[in-house]
């Protein structure tokens, strides 16, 4: 059994690897466009941006992101844009993902008093400046908790790019599976592989905060 499982790693670990990168770029581009909405929404005049944004984040949070990735992956391929197996997951998740962090952060956004605003208008800070330096090093740490949950989630929700074709972590332990009939020993390397990507986070999400002055 040990030389099954020895002939396997390499590509569990490969698995793992790619799972770990596609985690990567979608909690940065979530995450990124997520906070950009956020403030976008909260410093625009009109208010037409937050009904935008929130049309945005109902319709996405509703959907499952097995319907998105294949709508992209399938419904892609018929009219002309074929973004690939892991490009659909990038985007699939991504999307789903901004809509979730939209949310976090806006949350976070509206817990920083309204006189933090005002008094950093009244020294004449810039938008930006208000921003940089006001408002992000108060609302990241509020946001911390919602933003690494979800990210933990996506990491076991990415599993279900082996649907189309995507060589992360479930995807090779089917294929090991197949190939040698071996269920409880690659359900348990899956396992233990989940355990060493996400314990990072959960360590990293349990960590107190430090009090503010």
């Amino acid at each position: 059994m040990l030389e099954i499982a020895f002939a396997w790693l390499p590509q569990l670990f490969s698995a793992a690897i790619l799972t770990l990168a596609l985690a990567a770029v979608i909690f940065a581009i979530s995450g990124a466009l997520g906070l950009a909405l956020a403030l976008l929404v909260r410093s625009a005049a009109s208010p037409w941006p937050r009904r935008a944004a929130e049309g945005f984040s109902s319709i996405f949070r509703s959907l499952p992101e097995l319907v998105v990735l294949f709508f992209l992956f399938f419904g892609g391929v018929q009219i002309g844009l074929d973004l690939g197996a892991v490009g659909s997951t990038i985007v699939a998740f991504g999307l789903v993902g901004i809509a979730f962090d939209y949310q976090v952060f806006k949350g976070a956004l509206s817990a920083i008093p309204e006189g933090q605003f005002d008094g950093a208008r009244a020294l004449g800070l810039s938008r930006w400046r208000l921003f940089g330096l006001v408002i992000l090093p108060q609302m990241l740490p509020l946001a911390r908790k919602g933003w690494i949950t979800y990210a933990i989630a996506t990491i076991k929700r990415l599993s279900i790019a082996s649907a189309v074709s995507v060589s992360e972590i479930m995807y090779v332990t089917k294929q090991a599976i197949a190939a040698t009939n071996e269920p409880f020993l690659f359900l348990s390397i899956a396992i233990g592989l989940y355990i060493l990507i996400v314990t990072p986070l959960l360590a990293f999400n349990e960590r107190p905060q430090k009090a503010r002055r």
